[in-house]
C-alpha cells in the first residue's frame, strides 16, 4: 500500500478516535448533569433541528435549563454531523480501494455496523427515557466503536518491531483486562443512571459497614461497581507484573502504555474515593470517565502489538 493511502486512513481514523472519545465524554457530562431527557424527542429536539435559545424560551417553563438542552443536542450533533460522516468517509475510502489490506476492509465493515447499531441505541435510549440498562449498553457500544477505530489507526501507522512475544496466558490476560474495564465502566454508568452513585455515602466502607445492606437495591448496585473496580485493579497489577519481564523488548509506544497503566490505576482509585467524599462533582466524574477511556485505549494498543510465542 502506498504511504499516501496509509496517511489518509491514519488521519481519518485518528480524527474518528478523537471524536469518539469526545462523544463518550459528552455522554458522561450529559448523564452527570441529568440532561439525558432534556430533548424528549428524537432525532429532533422539541421538534427543532437546532434548539436555539429563542425557540426554547417560546415553549414556556421547562423542566430543564437551556444549558442542559444544548448539551444533549451537542451530544447528538457530534454523533450525527462528525462521527457519522467521518465513519462513512473512512469506510468508503477503504472499501473502494481494492489493493488495501484485508484487515482494513474487515474492520471497516465492523465500524459501519457498529455505527448503525449506536444510532439505533441512541434513539432507543431516548424512547426508553434513558433507563439504566439502555445507557449502559449504549456506552459499551461506544467503547467498541472506539476500539475498532483505534485498531484501524494502529494498522495504518504500524511501526516496525512494535510487536512483542508473550505466552498465550498473558495475551488472554490483556484481553480479560480490557473486557473488565468495559464492564466496570458500564456498571458505573448503570449505577449513576440508577441513582445509586451515593448509596454508599463513605469510602472505603458502605455507610460504615464493610458490606452493603442486601435489602437496599441502591447500596447493592453501588457496591457491585466497587467490587468490579477492586477486581480490575488487582487484575491490572497482576498484568503489569506479568508483562514486566518483556519490558526490554518494548518499543517507546509500548513503554509509554506500560507506565500509563499504573499511573491511571492510582488516579482512578483516588478519583473513586474523592467522588464519594465530595458528593460527585461533575468535572471529577467526567475526568473519571476520561481516565477509564485512556486505560481502555492503552490496553487496546497492547492487544494490537502482542503476539503469542510458538
Amino acid at each position: 500500500m502506498f504511504k499516501s493511502h496509509r496517511l489518509i486512513i491514519g488521519c481519518l481514523s485518528g480524527m474518528l478516535v478523537l471524536t469518539i472519545i469526545t462523544q463518550i465524554i459528552l455522554g458522561a457530562w450529559v448523564r452527570l448533569t441529568g440532561s439525558g431527557m432534556s430533548c424528549p424527542d428524537w432525532p429532533l429536539c422539541y421538534g427543532f433541528f437546532f434548539p436555539s435559545y429563542e425557540k426554547i424560551m417560546q415553549l414556556g417553563v421547562l423542566e430543564y435549563t437551556y444549558f442542559q438542552i444544548f448539551l444533549e443536542w451537542l451530544h447528538r450533533a457530534n454523533a450525527a454531523f462528525i462521527i457519522g460522516p467521518l465513519t462513512l468517509l473512512l469506510f468508503l475510502y477503504i472499501i473502494l480501494n481494492k489493493n488495501f489490506k484485508k484487515s482494513f476492509k474487515t474492520y471497516s465493515y465492523y465500524l459501519i455496523i457498529l455505527l448503525g447499531f449506536q444510532g439505533l441505541l441512541g434513539g432507543l435510549t431516548v424512547m426508553k427515557s434513558n433507563i439504566p440498562w439502555s445507557v449502559a449498553i449504549h456506552l459499551a457500544s461506544a467503547f467498541m466503536l472506539l476500539y475498532i477505530a483505534l485498531r484501524i489507526f494502529l494498522i495504518a501507522f504500524e511501526q516496525k518491531n512494535s510487536n512483542f512475544l508473550v505466552k498465550s496466558f498473558e495475551k488472554n490476560l490483556i484481553y480479560l483486562s480490557a473486557f473488565m474495564i468495559l464492564v466496570t465502566a458500564c456498571a458505573g454508568a448503570f449505577t449513576s443512571k440508577y441513582g445509586a452513585s451515593l448509596a454508599c455515602a463513605n469510602w472505603p466502607y458502605c455507610n460504615k459497614s464493610l458490606y452493603p445492606n442486601l435489602n437496599d437495591q441502591f447500596e447493592v448496585i453501588h457496591f457491585i461497581h466497587r467490587v468490579l473496580a477492586f477486581l480490575l485493579v488487582l487484575l491490572l497489577v497482576f498484568l503489569i507484573y506479568r508483562l514486566s519481564k518483556y519490558y526490554k523488548y518494548f518499543t517507546l509506544t509500548n513503554k509509554m502504555v506500560f507506565f500509563l497503566i499504573p499511573t491511571i490505576i492510582f488516579f482512578q482509585v483516588s478519583l473513586g474515593a474523592l467522588l464519594i467524599v465530595f458528593k460527585i462533582p461533575i468535572w471529577m466524574g467526567v475526568f473519571h470517565q476520561f481516565m477509564g477511556l485512556l486505560l481502555f485505549s492503552g490496553l487496546s494498543v497492547f492487544i494490537f502489538n502482542v503476539k503469542v510465542k510458538n
